[in-house]
């Protein structure tokens, strides 16, 4: 087994400063007094692998807490699936680095191999590398609406395809059937719709405003309004250009200098081109004051014409403040308005139409939920074998564990299955829900049995397990250390304990411990020889006192797993 958390780095964590952990395969507990920072390495790997990341874990007095989890993903072919997706396989080798950033601000940042990515990504990433189980997944366990999630777990990659096709039929169902819905709430709706569409398009067509007619009218209305002026101003160019009255006209003065240039010709060849350039401008003056002379005469004072172009667009105006700031945007929104009445006249086939899809989404999600079902059926039967024949290895002798799969009325993203999983811990007693006849102890034991068997299909190499001895005594607690042992030998599990037993039969045993200095807390992580592992399972064993029978009962129990090792 090459694929493993291989390393933790974590600093400004909670009451953690900085620590490096070099985590080996197999099976390894972490110890310690209680606060100590045992359940706070697992707080920091949950943070790494896509959990809340609160701003409350960071250290009093600092800017940023940082976890960063080093794994060799060696042939984890779903890790290297993910990563290939999200365009983050390593080029050379297996390690994955996995780093979690939160910031005082409540900014997080999460990064692969270096790379920032979005905590969906991260999420997904982790999913495929760590599980992690502590106390609060027991009250998942105890609700029904989360069995139906373990159990298609159990089913491995056709279920999971089974699921994904059966979650996109059914939004796809429920986005028609709020569809089919809202329409027909809405019939009050649409005729008061269609009735200030037709009232909105009735207008627009009555005053029917053309592209670029307001920038005309405007024009036209400043020259009607300035129509004296402008005859004024016309005439008056119009005679220094061509009838100067008393004074010579301008063109009158260029005729004069053209006869005079023409007589120069005869002496001085020199003048020809300057009298054609003169007469030239001659011919452009005369032109251009029969033009001015047309101008002024097109001119009209017309106050009834005026006050045809300002109600005009006094209209244009009025539109504009109800559709549109150009006439352009008006006529988008007239296009629009007509475009909703084509719909909303055609309600009953758009309606009928809707509900036809309906049906056929219907008839494909059904299929996909029987196929689904029947499969789920046929996991549950294994399952149920499976997790009985765990629970008695786990000091459940005499357990009944059965699964029930009822159909349901409404279609959900699950299907119509609805599964609950029934338990009798003890014989003659009938089965009963979960949450309503299971311990605390024997819930951990129900999970256990899951992780155990879940990890046998499951791409995940390495599981976390804190305090999960909580409620569990006697015989129990040695045969839930045999099952952690047992899942160790093809799977990393790491585990935070309070047990002794459990912690004599890890393969490796780290202590955590809490130490002080200039008026701060730090944590210790510390790799265990083996006459120091004796010494922790005999303070373990003597509620924290080490005496010479908890010492000699210490080196027992460790004896005793090396006995049980050769058994199994």
């Amino acid at each position: 087994m090459n694929e493993l958390l291989e390393k933790l780095f974590i600093r400004n964590f909670a009451i953690i400063d900085r620590l490096e952990i070099d985590l080996p395969k197999g099976f390894t507990v972490l110890t310690g007094e209680t606060g100590a920072g045992k359940s706070i390495i697992i707080d920091a790997v949950t943070v790494v692998t896509g959990g809340q990341g609160l701003t409350e874990f960071i250290r009093s007095g600092e800017e940023k807490a940082v976890v960063e989890a080093v794994f060799d993903i060696g042939v984890n072919a779903k890790a290297k699936k993910i990563l290939e997706e999200y365009g983050l396989l390593p080029e050379e080798g297996d390690s994955l680095i996995l780093t979690r950033e939160i910031v005082k601000t409540g900014k997080n940042l999460c990064r692969v191999n270096g790379r920032q990515v979005n905590l969906s990504v991260l999420k997904d990433i982790a999913k495929t590398l760590v599980d992690i189980y502590g106390q609060h997944h027991q009250q998942s366990l105890l609700d029904p609406l989360k069995h139906i999630e373990l159990l298609d777990d159990y089913g491995g990659d056709q279920m999971r395809g089974l699921r994904k096709k059966l979650s996109s039929a059914y939004r796809d169902i429920a986005a028609l059937e709020a569809r089919i819905r809202e329409m027909e709430a809405d019939e009050k709706e649409r005729v008061r719709k269609i009735d200030i569409y037709k009232y909105q398009l009735e207008e627009i067509d009555g005053i029917g405003p053309v592209e670029g007619e307001d920038s005309s009218l405007e024009e036209e209305k400043n020259i009607l309004a300035n129509a004296e002026r402008l005859s004024v101003l016309y005439n008056t160019a119009y005679e220094l250009l061509y009838e100067g009255g008393r004074q010579k006209a301008v063109t009158d003065l260029l005729h004069e200098a053209a006869s005079n240039l023409k007589e120069a010709c005869s002496v001085d060849p020199a003048a020809g081109p300057l009298t054609e350039t003169v007469e030239s401008a001659l011919y452009q003056l005369e032109e251009v004051a029969r033009d001015i002379r047309k101008r002024c005469s097109s001119l009209e004072t017309d106050p009834l014409k005026l006050d045809e172009v300002e109600n005009r667009l006094a209209l244009i105006r009025q539109l504009k403040k109800k559709y549109g700031d150009t006439i352009n945007e008006i006529l988008k929104y007239r296009e629009e308005v007509a475009s909703s009445l084509i719909v909303l006249d055609n309600f009953d086939e758009e309606l009928s139409r809707t509900k036809k899809f309906m049906e056929e989404a219907k008839k494909h999600y059904d299929s996909i939920a029987g196929e689904t079902s029947s499969q789920r059926r046929k996991t549950a039967d294994t399952i149920r074998e499976l997790i009985t024949r765990e629970l008695i290895e786990l000091n459940m002798p005499h357990v009944t564990f059965d699964i029930s799969i009822t159909s349901g009325n409404r279609p959900t993203e699950n299907g119509y299955d609805e599964v609950e999983f029934l338990i009798s811990p003890n014989l003659g007693e009938p089965l009963k829900p979960l949450a309503k006849i299971v311990s605390g102890g024997e819930v951990s034991r129900i999970m256990l049995a899951f992780k155990k068997i879940l990890a046998k299909i499951d791409s995940v190499f390495t599981l976390i397990f804190d305090e999960v001895d909580a409620g569990i005594g006697g015989n129990a607690i040695q045969a839930v250390a045999q099952k952690l042992s047992s899942i160790g030998t093809d799977r990393q599990v790491i585990c935070v304990t309070h047990s002794p037993q459990i912690a004599a039969r890890a393969d490796n045993h780290f202590i955590i411990t809490k130490e002080t200095g200039e008026s701060r807390t730090f944590t210790k992580i510390y790799g265990l020889s083996p006459e120091e592992r004796i010494d922790e399972i005999a303070r373990m064993l003597g509620g924290g006192k080490i005496t010479a029978v908890t010492r000699k009962h210490a080196e027992e129990i460790l004896k005793e797993k090396d006995t049980l090792n050769l058994l199994f």
